[in-house]
């Protein structure tokens, strides 16, 4: 049983998700054709050469990597749970507020909460900064990359082309 708890057979597991979910969504597309499916095949090899390291260390009979998570762990693994549901949140208002309203949103939200001393100038910092990347890279993709961003269904004519 605590080779179950494995940290390398974990990661595989976790990995088998990721790549689950991202390769059912590809599509035939050519901007699906090399980096996003290149992309999902590297996560497939890495969780298949962890589940292999774990088949043999078994085989060798070498002691588990466990799980073993101490008080200052726990208070991590709360941050990771946290930003995990602030990015899934992100990933459904995204198609509501517009790419770029909701990464602002994300990014101030994840850096206000991250921060460890909650001052008001921490605050301002994590929302001033946020505004300028968000000002720069609509500016950098747009004009730069000719990246098209989803756009607000919401309140349409939210964000300009």
């Amino acid at each position: 049983m605590q080779r179950l708890v494995d940290r390398d057979l974990l990661t595989a597991l976790v990995l088998f998700c990721i790549y689950a979910v991202f390769a059912s969504g590809s599509s035939s597309d050519v901007k699906d054709w090399i980096f996003p499916l290149l992309a999902t095949y590297v996560i497939l090899v890495i969780a298949v050469a962890l589940v292999a390291k774990v088949s043999l260390a078994a085989i060798l009979k070498h002691v588990p990597d466990t799980v073993h998570l101490s008080q200052e762990e726990r208070i991590s693994s709360i941050d990771v749970l946290v930003f995990f549901l602030i990015v899934l949140v992100y990933m459904f208002v995204m198609y509501g507020l517009g790419f770029w309203v909701s990464s602002f949103l994300m990014v101030s939200l994840t850096s206000i909460y991250l921060t460890v001393n909650k001052t008001r100038r921490n605050i301002w910092l994590a929302i001033i900064v946020p505004i300028g990347a968000c000002i720069v890279f609509y500016f950098v993709f747009l004009y730069f990359f000719y990246v098209p961003f989803p756009r607000a269904t919401w309140w349409p004519g939210l964000m300009p082309d």
